[in-house]
């Protein structure tokens, strides 16, 4: 009985963790507020809170400064001669401004790499005429590519454009001092003929380790409207998609590490997402060898902010989801970092993980220490587990006779009642819990689960060395070999366990290894040395108990074949 109930929760969790790698669970629902958000960095600080201005009403002044239907004067016709780039730049981002459309060319977050040990930035190279770059505005499906003239006061600057006679736009874009924030207002005067504002096209060039890792995500799109946080998968939208209503507190893009979305302190009309097919690579001029792309990764998706009136007024927010950070934040965005259902205990964990890490200065040897420590904390469950595994395992022969007596009769309920209360009368007098083995272990699911999905999704595993071979955390074993240690140390674990069981189960759980060696192939290796440390540590564990139970013996064997150790 032990041994199935053992059996079907060691499968339960192998369903439940393929399940949540191939589908992640959605963020729960948020509460919508209004306010607007310091920032930090590593550990943020938070800064002054400041006040967004309040939403027009009824003949109060637009967004685009227009009272009334009344629009005010087109100056005279103003546009530059060329095209030219501005940089501003504080203690957290590096931006890149281009007049043409006054936009965000390049969004660099100071700190952190791509793959490559380039500068991150959050712009992804596209090349297709229907990008839309941060802030551009768009129109019928055309996107502003005129060259506004430019004016620079510290951190801001002003862009102009008009045509002298029926349009006249003013970009005025400023980076916080010290913040991820980027604050942008558009007025429009005239006849727009384009209205919507681009939050972007895309999120980042992506490099092919972080695309082999299980649990990346990148360029999907995140909404948060009417309080509920809603994610559209990349490769899911296939038509363009509208999100109507004025209740939308941002919108942008995310990954599994970082975050870029735009909320409007004006009403907005809603919100459109616009999947676009980039056109297959061209051939790489270095061999002359077509590269080869899966069609979903040369997918995009642009997001569009609809304002109610022409004009716009808002705030960029781009960071990596840092934690506390996000919290600071707060109002919806901690929301789309989410650890799944145990989300409060993987948090507490992060938070010994960082406190551990203070002292080591290593990741790796901050989750062996992590793993260690909850090892400790858990050795007395864990001592009791085993030594009622081990009284089971004594009494298999006295069960087997039972069920051998009554095997003739397995058709008939009463006698099988009977033999359930003889086996029950059994393990009474023997003083054995048939559930004594299995509920530690189910103690330790929502442990062992936060673990797992903490481990994947955590930034600070992102680019963390270990040791020698292992130089990201958050990217599988580029050699395998501690996917290997690992399936080597299960097995070791499972042969010195106590064993119990009828042959077919048994030869079920030797199977149970190899189905988790293969697995954690293409699992982070950050998340691989966890469960190898937590392999090691439990033989261990296993052997402190024989030793304390009195059942090791010079010379002996373990505790498997026959019961004798």
């Amino acid at each position: 009985m032990e041994k199935r109930l053992l059996m079907a929760f060691l499968l339960s969790a192998v369903i439940f963790m393929v399940w949540s790698a191939l589908f992640p669970p959605a963020a729960p629902p948020v509460k919508h507020q209004a306010t607007e958000v310091p920032t930090a960095e590593p550990v943020p600080e938070v800064a002054p809170e400041r006040t967004l201005p309040p939403a027009p009403e009824g003949e109060a002044e637009s967004a685009a400064g227009v009272p009334g239907d009344a629009p005010p004067a087109v100056t005279d016709a103003i546009e530059a001669f060329s095209e030219e780039e501005i940089v501003l730049e504080n203690g957290n981002l590096h931006v890149v401004l281009t007049n043409r459309g006054a936009a965000i060319t390049s969004l660099i977050l100071k700190g952190y790499e791509d793959d490559e040990g380039r500068p991150l930035d959050l712009i992804q190279t596209v090349d297709d005429p229907r990008r839309a770059l941060p802030f551009q505005l768009v129109g019928s499906g055309k996107v502003d590519r005129r060259l506004y003239s430019a004016e620079r006061q510290g951190n801001s600057v002003t862009f102009r454009w008009s045509d002298g006679t029926s349009e006249e736009v003013v970009t005025t874009i400023t980076l916080e001092e010290n913040s991820y924030f980027i604050d942008i207002k558009v007025v429009i005067n005239g006849k727009p003929s384009m209205t919507e504002i681009a939050v972007g096209t895309g999120m980042r060039d992506i490099g092919e380790t972080e695309k082999a890792n299980r649990f990346a995500t990148w360029g999907d799109v995140v909404v948060l409207e009417g309080g509920e946080l809603e994610k559209y998968h990349r490769k899911k939208v296939k038509e363009i998609t509208r999100i109507d209503g004025p209740t939308v507190a941002f919108a942008g893009f995310e990954d599994t590490y970082f975050l870029d979305v735009l909320r409007p302190s004006v009403p907005l009309a809603g919100v459109t997402i616009v999947p676009l097919e980039l056109a297959a690579p061209a051939e790489a001029a270095e061999d002359g060898a077509r590269k080869k792309e899966k069609e979903e990764d040369r997918r995009v998706l642009q997001v569009l902010l609809r304002p109610e009136s022409p004009g716009f007024e808002g705030t960029l927010f781009a960071a990596p989801k840092e934690y506390d950070l996000l919290q600071q934040v707060d109002h919806g965005v901690e929301e789309t970092l989410h650890f799944g259902i145990f989300h409060p205990i993987s948090v507490i964990f992060l938070k010994v993980l960082r406190w551990i890490h203070g002292f080591v200065g290593n990741w790796g040897l901050a989750i062996i220490l992590l793993t260690v420590l909850i090892r400790a904390v858990l050795f007395p469950l864990m001592h009791t587990s085993t030594v009622s595994m081990r009284k089971m395992q004594k009494l298999q022969p006295k069960v087997k006779a039972i069920q051998e007596k009554y095997r003739k009769h397995k058709g008939d309920p009463q006698m099988r009642a009977k033999m359930n209360q003889e086996m029950m009368e059994l393990y009474k007098v023997e003083g054995v819990n048939p559930m004594g083995g299995c509920l530690p272990m189910l103690v330790q699911l929502p442990i062992l689960w936060a673990l797992y999905t903490l481990f994947a999704y955590a930034i600070e595993l992102r680019h963390a060395p270990f040791v020698f071979w292992i130089h990201d955390l958050s990217a599988r074993d580029p050699y395998y070999i501690t996917p290997v240690l690992m399936t080597a140390t299960m097995w070791l674990q499972q042969k010195l366990a106590p064993q119990a069981g009828d042959p077919q189960q048994q030869k079920m759980f030797r199977m149970m290894p190899l189905i988790f060696g293969i697995m954690f192939l293409g699992f982070p290796s950050g998340l691989v040395l966890y469960w190898l440390t937590n392999n090691v540590l439990t033989i261990i564990q296993q052997e402190i108990t024989f030793h304390l139970i009195g059942e090791r013996k010079k010379g002996g064997s373990s505790a498997g074949k026959g019961g004798k150790r």
